[in-house]
């Protein structure tokens, strides 16, 4: 008796095998990508805090100090100086962006106070200075002409004439 061996085609194996091989490496890309997402939120770095702070307010002066002060005492001095160098670059930038609205307060102050002591010549002089650093060269001469018709004689006066002469002209 002959013995008949049973037939399976290669068209339906190869099939096969090729699809499960497709989902054991899928499901297997998927599970390691589960247990790495796991892991970042169980096992955090010491800094993480620090480092979220920043995240949410990037341009923080005190977070950043902070972050850089944390990593100078885990060793990472160069990261905590280049942190430094970047936070007061953007607090310079900060304060150059607000001086010009700190003038026109100041400005506005220095108004209120001569309108309500006209013969205080130091406003009128402040007036002036602040009046030339706006790039009013007009409100500052008349400040000065103000500040010089209540004291002729004062050398701040004077002085500050001068460079406005030189600035006017």
């Amino acid at each position: 008796m002959k013995l008949k061996f049973p037939h399976f085609h290669r068209v339906n194996s190869a099939r096969l095998f090729f699809s499960l091989e497709m989902i054991l490496l899928w499901g297997g890309l998927a599970a390691l990508i589960a247990i790495n997402v796991m892991a970042l939120q169980k096992i955090r770095p010491a800094h993480w805090d620090k480092l979220m702070m920043l995240f949410a307010a990037p341009f923080s002066v005190p977070r950043s100090l902070d972050l850089a002060s944390f990593l100078w005492k885990m060793g990472q001095k160069d990261e905590a100086r280049r942190l430094v160098i970047a936070a007061q670059s953007g607090e310079v930038l900060g304060a150059w962006e607000q001086a010009d609205r700190k003038l026109a307060e100041q400005y506005a102050f220095w108004q209120s106070v001569a309108a309500a002591h006209p013969d205080y010549r130091d406003a009128f002089i402040s007036l002036a200075a602040l009046s030339y650093q706006l790039g009013n060269l007009e409100d500052a001469r008349a400040s000065l002409e103000r500040a010089q018709a209540l004291d002729p004689n004062s050398p701040t006066v004077q002085a500050f004439t001068s460079v406005l002469d030189k600035s006017y002209y």
